[in-house]
């Protein structure tokens, strides 16, 4: 059928509005779709070709933040994903980076950038979005937090059910089956008050705990857990009795986290066929006013590249089971003491290059002692 010049006309300005309409978006949204995507670590750099590129013509290229680097490294070999970055030189600027059918190692065939600017009318639902982000954020790390006070709590009260129904138990066992459940129950609404307070961080008053007695403590939490799948833990604290300006309930926290994280590693390892004793050690090192602590296992260990970026927010290796929250709730506790979170892939020793193919992982806290008191006033226990 045969257009009419008028109709001819009106689809024209329909087909023009639209392509105005798009081009509009995409300049809203910072929309840029681009091909054949590299990643040139040594160059700190992302070189890719642009729609309007030409024949021959080279690459562009955006510097990318050191630390965002080794973040794009881990996501080598994956197709469809999705990553923040931050380009420019020092890292002024940011974008979102969508990468499409990987070809191998860092290289895609194709990538959208999204460096999005919102008009002024936005800002507000914005606000709204981030704060429910929060919220739900808050909702996701009350879940991942509660676990393990449950199932101390349900561990602790088959074994009073099945005392009750023997003729030796003893009241002495009976009660202390009951405080355990009590004491787990009166951890379950401390976390349960700072996930959900509104407090700022800086108005919290920090207690005070001894390092080597919390750790003590998250064994003991775990202890059903580690006895069920035959985990044996060595503590050594070289007789050291040292605190920080930590509330001892947040460090607890921190301990069950590191030491779940183990103990899936350690199961990890034996599902692809390893038989042997499933070890978690936790040593206490002080110098120069600050406290050191590394809790190392013989589990399934994981690659260097993906040590880099355990702490990012809902990172996770167990794919139907991790909510991806544990190591970054840890490294932010640990921030606001003053303190810091690394792992270290293979037994710790030497590079990463020659760990990469080692057992097992090494997680190292450090802390500055509790104010007022100097690596001198550390004592043996």
């Amino acid at each position: 059928m045969n257009l009419h010049d008028p109709d001819l006309a009106a689809l024209r300005a329909e087909r023009d509005a639209l392509r105005g309409i798009v081009h509009e978006l995409k300049t809203h949204v910072g929309l840029t779709v681009v091909s054949d995507l590299r990643l040139d670590s040594a160059a700190t750099t992302i070189f890719f070709r642009s729609e309007r590129a030409r024949a021959g013509e080279q690459p562009e290229g955006l510097l990318v933040h050191p630390e965002d680097i080794r973040r794009l490294a881990a996501l080598a070999g994956h197709s469809d994903v999705v990553t923040d970055l931050r380009v420019g030189p020092g890292g002024s600027g940011s974008l979102t980076l969508l990468l499409r059918e990987n070809l191998g190692g860092t290289h895609w065939s194709s990538a959208v950038l999204l460096n999005m600017r919102e008009p002024r009318h936005l800002h507000h639902a914005i606000a709204e979005k981030a704060r429910l982000a929060d919220l739900g954020e808050r909702a996701l790390t009350l879940a991942h937090e509660l676990r393990q006070p449950l199932f101390t709590i349900s561990m602790a009260n088959e074994s009073l059910r099945l005392m009750l129904d023997r003729a030796d138990t003893t009241r002495s066992r009976l009660h202390m089956a009951a405080a355990r459940i009590a004491a787990q129950v009166q951890r379950a609404q401390t976390i349960i008050k700072r996930t959900l307070s509104d407090t700022r961080d800086e108005d919290v008053l920090p207690g005070s705990a001894d390092v080597m007695d919390a750790a003590r403590h998250s064994v003991e939490f775990l202890e059903a857990l580690f006895d069920r799948i035959g985990i044996r833990v060595e503590l050594d604290s070289r007789g050291l009795v040292a605190c920080v300006d930590l509330d001892r309930v947040e460090l607890e926290q921190v301990f069950v986290n590191v030491l779940r994280n183990a103990a899936d590693s350690i199961q990890s390892r034996r599902e692809q066929g390893w038989d042997g004793q499933g070890t978690i050690t936790i040593a206490l090192e002080v110098e120069a006013g600050q406290i050191r602590c590394m809790i190392a296992d013989n589990g399934a260990g994981l690659p260097p590249d993906l040590a880099q970026v355990a702490f990012e927010p809902f990172f996770t290796t167990k794919a139907h089971e991790g909510t991806g929250l544990g190591l970054h709730i840890c490294r932010q506790i640990l921030e606001r003491a003053h303190g810091a979170i690394r792992l270290v892939s293979g037994n710790g020793e030497g590079t990463s290059a020659e760990s990469a193919g080692a057992e097992g992982a090494r997680v190292e806290i450090s802390l500055p002692l509790s104010k007022g008191m100097a690596s001198s006033d550390v004592v043996a226990a």
